[in-house]
This record gives C-alpha cells, structure tokens and sequence, in this order.
C-alpha cells in the first residue's frame, strides 16, 4: 500500500474544492427558478412619478441551516434601475406603488422593520418578503426578472429568479395577469 503525503492529499482537495466553488445551483433552498414569468405587472405613468414598488414574494429558506444574500439584480432590465432592495417580514408592499411605498399603507404593516436584502441572513423556517425599487429612466421601461443570489452557511453558492415581470409603460392600466 502506497502512502501519499499530507501535503499531496491537501493539495487534491484544494484541487477539488476550487473546481466546484464556481458552481451555481439553481435549485437550492428558496426553491427552483422559473423559466418563465408566472405574473406580469404593469404599471402606468402617475403625475410622473418614476419609481415604482416590486414586491417578489417571499423567499422561504427550506434548508436546515441560515442562508445570507449576496447579490441581488435585475435580469433582462431596459429603462429600469435597481434603487433599493429591502426584505420584509410579512406580505406587504403594494406592487406598482410608489417607491419607497409612502403612508397610506402601502408598504404593509412590517414596513418600518424592513431590512436591507444584501447582507442579510435567512434562518431556517423562517420566510421573508423581497422587496425591490425601481427608477424608470426612460418613458418604456420593462425588467424580465429580478435574480437573487445566495450562499448557505458552507459557502455554496445559489441563484433564484424571482417568478414576476414588470413594466412601466404608458399605455399600461396597472394590472397583472398569471402567466
């Protein structure tokens, strides 16, 4: 039986760890992301006012250990620019609302408790809100998706692509639909 140094051995594994740290999983424990959009939201030019309020719905963290966001962007953005991104406790800010939602109600009853999305850590069971804000810089302006980059406590990496769309249109009368 041959004998490998301790040195060879660390040297193999540093080798195998680093050719799989670049690896994203897709399907980690907020869950899978979606090929296509299941919403749409559009909202229309108010008094113009150019942000609107993107709620994304929660992110459950499925697994048995924390979970801490990394990044978070927008996919496929044209004429939008990300200007905040918060988590929320509870379902609260109003999609297609002004943003940050102002004090009618609209950013829900855990407003005020929001916390900043990068940076933050996600325990086990537990289920946060994300929400995003938004500038319309231009007249037309459409994002496909907003993607949400994370790692769990043993620094696997993960991405979730949120499931909704949004549009900031002229022509557009505040509505969604199910994809």
């Amino acid at each position: 039986m041959k004998r490998y140094g301790v040195g060879v051995v660390l040297v193999a594994v540093l080798i195998a760890t680093n050719a799989c740290s670049d690896r994203v999983y897709t399907d980690g424990p907020i869950g899978e992301s979606h090929d296509d959009p299941l919403m749409e939201w559009c909202a229309p030019h108010v008094d113009g006012k150019t942000t609107i309020t993107a709620n994304n719905g929660p992110l459950p963290n499925h697994a048995e250990v924390p979970i801490t966001i990394t990044d978070v962007s927008a996919v496929g953005a044209q004429g939008f620019t990300i200007i905040d991104v918060v988590l929320t406790s509870k379902n609260g800010a109003v999609n297609g609302a002004e943003y940050p939602p102002g004090p009618e109600g609209k950013g829900g009853p855990t407003w005020d408790q929001r916390v900043p999305a990068e940076g933050a850590t996600i325990d086990p069971g537990e289920k946060w809100w994300l929400v995003v804000g938004l500038r319309a810089e231009a007249d037309r302006a459409e994002m496909e998706r907003v993607q949400v980059d994370y790692r769990d406590a043993a620094g696997t990496r993960y991405r979730y692509v949120a499931a909704s769309s949004y549009s900031y249109l002229p022509d557009c009368d505040g509505s969604w639909k199910h994809g």
